[in-house]
């Protein structure tokens, strides 16, 4: 084979993600050639792509020390640098990429990205637009603008983007997976899924776009319990079978302070902010040492908060998973605690490596990791009867009192008198995520609205900005009998005070089905409004169960679509709603005291599952 050929069949293997066989081929053409810093720019590629980011870093400057010119060598550095979390210095390098060539797509593409992620959307958007001056149908430009006009809200436009990134590349993945992104946000995921699929055929070595279609589904009312089961499984058979455990495991010295790892995306101003701060203040030091690994490329306030509340933290975002493996295992943690499952900025293939004993998956995800590496489960009988025991690869742990622990938000304000008493009709809504309601969701809604003639519908989420998709729900609601008059949809309120405020139109909160809410119904309650939810058996629609059962208003969980309906026409009676008036006055101080808000009694009962899972392991490790 010569050079030419061998160069070739390195850079397919790098398109296939065959990194061991294009590593191998660039690293023969460097023994032969290692003037040419070309090559050192596509290995640097390679070792990035394996998690070998410090190296990269050296290959590329290695580059540039060959050839100061080199304009993509400056770019892939600087794409380097910002996976290492050294933002300034990415800037520097797109910079430097700019001032070689104006035009260079990479760098302009590669420094809007960076822009993105410090929410500098103004200056990425401006990038893009300079980037398509240079080359209009460029597919990885127009998806990048594709998904910056997505967590912008601009629903339509992104749609547009990311078809037209299909039509300049049709065998593209990525614009296949931010297209059916898009799709989710506007609730429909349905439609999602074959993009999702098309993807991950595209790309077989993209376990996070895999996870993503995991989370998909559970936004869809038709896979069973079962078929759920073996997608999961089937992503850990595929993605982390070749992975090799760190083993074996000693025992810890008796008497030694049990070491706790908790290993998140979401240490930053996120929703699971709101449930794991509290634990984390919480736990007992006397007998634990608690330990952050905060997979966050660009932290905030609420990350210095959770990180100041442990004994140990550090930001992993820069480690691959095996050196992230490596790192917990120095550490010598005990237990480790996955905080994420399959959402976005896992670190579930650390967890494959099994750098702790016990690991354990817990908070963040409304179902199994599918991985025999992760041991058990924190849930509690509410969200998971023990027939769902079947349908787990973990061990379930039953947390005593309840699986949450919210903590009220410090920017609420008072509760408002019910809207029904002034308005004469009753108010429901919904402030979850759209990706949550579907059609199917609106239908069992237009149900509810047709036999409460009367009410209104009450819908607030940041997608509903977006004119097209606002249009799209009143279509629904139209095709199902409820005229756009009854309706009130608005966007997103990023001041989280007035947020909450918003409460105030509403008298009764409809969940989400399947993928019943968290976050938001917590705050419905700490605002007075309760949350009417239907229940069925997989944990993603149970969690209301569990929550309202801890704030004793589990007659507001109901069976089925005639009890849920039935509860509704009560409420809209004037006694239902002389309930709900005084329900409103007495909500806020009966969560606050309920097991809930009881942040010392759910740091006792989660410090209990973890003796539990480790002292299963100490018996295990004793008999072998």
């Amino acid at each position: 084979m010569n050079d030419s050929e061998r160069f070739q069949n390195a850079l397919t293997a790098f398109r296939n993600g065959e990194w061991a066989r294009a590593e191998q081929d660039y690293r023969h053409l460097l023994r032969r050639l290692p003037n040419e810093p070309s090559l050192y720019v596509n290995l640097a590629a390679v070792r990035r792509a394996l998690g070998h980011r410090e190296e990269a870093v050296d290959l590329l400057k290695r580059a540039l020390e060959l050839a100061p010119e080199h304009t993509n060598a400056c770019s892939q550095l600087g794409l380097a640098y910002a996976e290492l979390g050294r933002l300034t210095d990415a800037e520097s390098a797109y910079n430097r990429a700019l001032q070689l060539d104006a035009n260079h797509l990479g760098a302009l593409n590669n420094l809007a990205l960076l822009n993105a992620a410090q929410q500098r959307f103004n200056e990425a958007f401006e990038l893009y637009r300079r980037a398509l001056a240079v080359e209009p149908t460029n597919p990885a430009t127009l998806q990048n603008m594709g998904a910056l006009l997505t967590n912008a809200g601009r629903l339509a436009d992104a749609e547009a983007c990311l078809r037209a990134a299909i039509v300049a590349s049709p065998d593209d993945p990525g614009s296949h997976v931010n297209l059916a992104n898009v799709l989710t946000k506007r609730g429909r995921a349905k439609e999602a899924l074959p993009l999702l699929t098309k993807g991950i055929i595209g790309r077989p070595t993209a376990a996070d776009w895999h996870s993503n279609l995991l989370l998909t589904l559970h936004y869809l009312d038709g896979p069973s319990q079962q078929e759920l089961f073996a997608e999961h499984l089937r992503w850990a058979r595929i993605r982390t079978g070749g992975l090799i455990a760190i083993k074996p495991h000693q025992a810890r010295t008796r008497g030694k302070k049990l070491r706790i790892g908790y290993v998140s995306p979401d240490f930053k101003s996120h929703a699971v902010a709101f449930f794991i701060a509290p634990l984390l203040r919480g736990h007992d030091r006397s007998r634990f040492e608690v330990y952050a690994y905060a997979n966050v490329q660009v932290e905030d306030a609420t990350t210095a908060r959770l990180r100041a509340a442990c004994d140990s933290s550090c930001n992993v975002f820069a480690l691959g998973d095996d050196a992230l493996a490596d790192r917990i295992r120095a550490d010598s943690i005990d237990v480790l605690v996955d905080l994420a499952g399959h959402t976005a900025g896992n670190r579930l293939l650390a967890f494959a490596h099994e750098p702790a004993p016990v690991q354990l998956t817990y908070l963040g995800y409304p179902d199994t990791s599918g991985m025999a590496a992760v041991g058990f489960r924190v849930t509690d009988s509410w969200c998971d009867p023990p027939e769902n025991e079947a349908f787990y690869s973990e061990k379930l742990l039953y947390m005593e009192g309840g699986l949450h622990c919210y903590e009220p938000p410090a920017d609420a304000p008072p509760v408002a008198r019910a809207p029904a008493l002034s308005n004469g009709h009753l108010t429901f809504g919904s402030f979850n995520n759209t990706a949550k309601i579907t059609e199917t969701v609106i239908a069992r809604w237009a149900s509810l609205l047709r036999s409460v003639p009367d009410a209104r519908m009450h819908m607030k989420f940041t997608t509903l900005a977006d004119p097209t998709t606002a249009a799209q729900y009143r279509e629904w609601f139209a095709r199902y009998g409820v005229a756009p008059g009854r309706l009130t949809l608005l966007g997103g309120n990023y001041d989280h005070g007035a947020h909450l405020a918003e409460h105030a139109a509403v008298d009764v909160i409809l969940d989400a089905f399947p993928y019943h809410g968290t976050t938001t119904t917590c705050e419905a309650l700490w605002m007075g409004v309760p949350v009417l939810s239907l229940i069925g058996q997989a944990h993603v629609a149970r969690v209301a169960l569990s929550l309202l059962h801890q704030v004793g208003l589990e007659r507001f969980a109901v069976n089925d679509e005639a009890t849920l309906i039935e509860r509704a026409c009560y409420l809209a009676t004037p006694s239902g709603r002389a309930d709900l008036a005084l329900l409103r006055g007495t909500l806020r101080a009966r969560m606050a005291a309920s097991p809930l808000c009881d942040a010392a009694a759910k740091s006792r009962a989660i410090e209990a599952c973890y003796e539990t899972a480790f002292a299963r392991f100490e018996v295990t490790a004793l008999q072998t």
